[in-house]
């Protein structure tokens, strides 16, 4: 049964993929955020 562990590691593979695309996505927004305020507010 090789394919079950194939599988595991692919859905491990797919969800670390996952969380750092998130992570970049929310840390981009925070700077993207902070670089329009600090514009906006002075």
């Amino acid at each position: 049964m090789p394919t079950a562990p194939q599988r595991f590691a692919i859905s491990l593979l797919g969800q670390s993929a996952l969380q750092r695309a998130g992570g970049a996505i929310v840390v981009v927004a925070l700077l993207w955020l902070a670089i329009h305020w600090a514009i906006l507010l002075p």
